[in-house]
């Protein structure tokens, strides 16, 4: 998805909780945020690294060396569409160990579900059990929470073959309402 738009009634939409819709280059292609709050998604554009662009194909390599440099990092190739359109599938994300305590709303994190499998999902909210997380393309926040126990990182780092227009046209318009500063624009 290359090229999209986002006039100012779909911004307002966001707010009301209507379906995002987004043109990208092929006529009828839908861009679905189910995260409906324009500060939550905010928060996801300023804390959670845009992909940086790659060949198709070199994705995980890119984001192994990246890791490398890192203590403890790790590589990871996402599956899934839970996190569309803030990430295909088949971005590949970094992930560094971070501090519990460290964790910031808008934070993409990867923690272990209790079957053990791994999810990287967006910090939304805080409970006193633990943060509150979910994909950007889910309906609702996780049934379970992000503890320290489950904690494996922060997303600090990914890579994908091409950007998100979603992403790309919402950091431009929060950008020019000064909502994010242009760094948050893109990493690519």
């Amino acid at each position: 998805m290359q090229n999209a738009w986002l006039s100012r009634s779909l911004l307002d939409a966001v707010r009301v909780g209507a379906v995002l819709v987004a043109a990208a280059g092929l006529c009828g292609v839908r861009v679905e945020a189910k995260i409906k709050s324009q500060r939550e998604i905010t928060a996801i554009l300023a804390q959670t690294p845009a992909p940086r662009l790659v060949t198709e194909g070199e994705q995980l390599k890119q984001a192994q060396q990246f890791a490398a440099q890192i203590k403890d990092a790790t590589a990871f190739l996402g599956i899934g569409q839970s996190m569309e359109p803030l990430y295909a599938p088949n971005t590949a994300v970094v992930v560094a160990p971070i501090s519990y305590n460290n964790i910031k709303k808008g934070m993409t994190v990867v923690y272990v579900k209790h079957n053990g499998r791994r999810v990287a999902h967006s910090v939304i909210g805080e409970t006193r059990d633990g943060y509150l997380v979910q994909g950007l393309n889910n309906d609702e926040a996780d049934t379970e929470v992000v503890n320290e126990q489950n904690l494996v990182g922060v997303i600090v780092q990914a890579y994908a073959s091409a950007d998100s227009s979603f992403r790309s046209e919402m950091a431009k318009q929060f950008v020019a309402q000064g909502r994010l500063p242009a760094a948050a624009k893109s990493h690519s």
